[in-house]
């Protein structure tokens, strides 16, 4: 698995980032401000964090889609209607009252 992102641009440096919580997030993840001997790595930095977090995103997704909850969850949370009972698999009645408390419980 691999995440190309050619065309994102990030700053470290100036705008949003003098923001207390922006900055705060920036010093979490050890990249605010300009760089004292490279310039432009701290940007390079945050920008390597936002790909991997994306292809984490991805990853889970594709675990998802394997192991079948996508297509439970949104049956039961009513996001897609199944073309018939025989394409998607059957989620019982403890996975969709479980899948709708975690909902609840993240404001969804």
């Amino acid at each position: 698995i691999s995440c190309s992102m050619p065309s994102i641009e990030v700053g470290t440096i100036g705008g949003g980032t003098t923001l207390p919580p922006q900055a705060a997030c920036l010093d979490m993840l050890g990249c605010r401000g300009p760089h004292r001997e490279v310039p432009g790595s701290n940007a390079q930095r945050l920008a390597r964090i936002i790909c991997a977090s994306v292809m984490a995103g991805e990853l889970s997704l594709c675990a998802a889609l394997a192991a079948g909850h996508l297509v439970k969850s949104h049956i039961a949370l009513n996001r897609a209607v199944p073309k018939s009972p025989a394409d998607t698999p059957q989620a019982s009645s403890v996975d969709i009252l479980a899948i709708r408390q975690e909902a609840a419980a993240n404001g969804r």
